[in-house]
């Protein structure tokens, strides 16, 4: 595991990622409190974007006042 401040990490950001990518823990720090920790790319989990279609469909104003529902 290695921990390293905002500062330094700022400067050697590039060592950083190539070390978590290879499977070590990165943790940054700031005023001695982990922040942030760097993990491979792989070991993210994809999140289901929900919403896909917000703002692309159009209902109709009378939508709740229609007659006719399922039969």
């Amino acid at each position: 595991m290695l921990t390293v401040s905002t500062h330094k990490a700022k400067g050697i950001l590039s060592e950083l990622s190539k070390r978590a990518a290879a499977g070590e823990s990165v943790f940054i720090e700031r005023y001695g409190k982990p922040v942030v920790a760097l993990v491979p790319a792989s070991y993210v989990r994809r999140v289901k974007r929900l919403g896909v279609l917000a703002g692309k469909l159009r209902l109709p104003d009378d939508l709740d006042s229609q007659s006719g529902g399922p039969r």
